[in-house]
């Protein structure tokens, strides 16, 4: 039953990871895509009589540049552990000397100790989307603010 639980558990954080990596390649796309309609309009943004259009402008490029570096490190899986591969665990747990329930506690801490390292790694990951959300917040405000900027100040102009 311990064993079973364990097993659940690796399989919810597991779950989770998968959640997570999704999730990053969900905000990377995004943020591609308004650095795409940032780029439309770079052009004309570049030739604003406004400074703080252009400075608008480039800040929030800088900003989305990070948080597309924050998504793709989000998208990372270094670290991951899962079940040993091939006859490892079995190989482990062979000898004659080991009981069955020994083999079987020495299973569930493999198992919960998976999960642990697992779920610091998720831990991680979550709070880089965190800030990744949040810098994409920011670059389109920053984005929308310049182009705002640039529109008042050619309509001042004319």
């Amino acid at each position: 039953m311990v064993r079973d639980m364990a097993e659940k558990v690796l399989l919810a954080e597991l779950t989770r990871t998968q959640s997570l990596l999704q999730e990053a390649g969900k905000l990377a796309a995004g943020i591609v895509i308004v650095m795409g309609f940032q780029l439309l309009d770079a052009r004309a943004l570049m030739d604003s009589s406004s400074p703080w259009a252009k400075k608008a402008c480039y800040l929030s490029f800088i900003v989305l540049g990070v948080a597309l570096w924050q998504a793709f490190c989000g998208m990372q899986s270094k670290g991951y552990t899962s079940y040993p591969q091939g006859n490892t665990l079995w190989d482990k747990l062979k000898p004659e000397t080991v009981s069955e329930a020994d083999a079987e506690e020495a299973l569930v801490q493999m198992l919960l100790k998976t999960r642990d390292q697992n779920a610091r790694l998720n831990d991680a990951k979550v709070r880089v989307l965190y800030w990744c959300r949040w810098l994409l917040f920011v670059g389109i405000l920053m984005l929308v603010g310049s182009q705002l900027l640039d529109a008042f100040v050619t309509g001042m102009t004319e």
